[in-house]
């Protein structure tokens, strides 16, 4: 009786050990995905937030070309009209250049 006895102790022993390994690492594949699940969310919003932001750092660069553009044609608006008064100022010097030729 006592033999049995032994063995089923020991069945019952090595049944609970074997079911608390079994446990500890059930939870620790659970845990690990758990761990994954919520690194790759984290992740993934911070991605998000950094497409936002390239977004709205091209935009934001996108408007800064078009008015250093706008800014630049009035430049060559300006130095174009720079040129045509200087072309008058050369001309009416010339001018001045040959009355003074003929009165010295």
């Amino acid at each position: 009786m006592t033999a049995a006895s032994d063995d089923i102790a020991q069945v019952g022993i090595i049944t609970s050990t074997v079911m608390v390994i079994a446990l500890v690492a059930i939870t620790a594949f659970v845990a690990l995905g758990v761990y994954r699940a919520r690194h790759s969310a984290a992740r993934e919003a911070h991605y998000r937030a950094l497409a936002e932001q390239a977004g709205e750092t091209q935009a934001r660069l996108a408007e800064d070309s078009r008015q250093t553009v706008a800014e630049l044609k009035g430049l060559r608006s300006d130095v174009q009209a720079t040129q045509a008064e200087l072309g008058r100022v050369r001309e009416r010097l010339t001018e001045l250049e040959r009355l003074l030729s003929q009165i010295g």
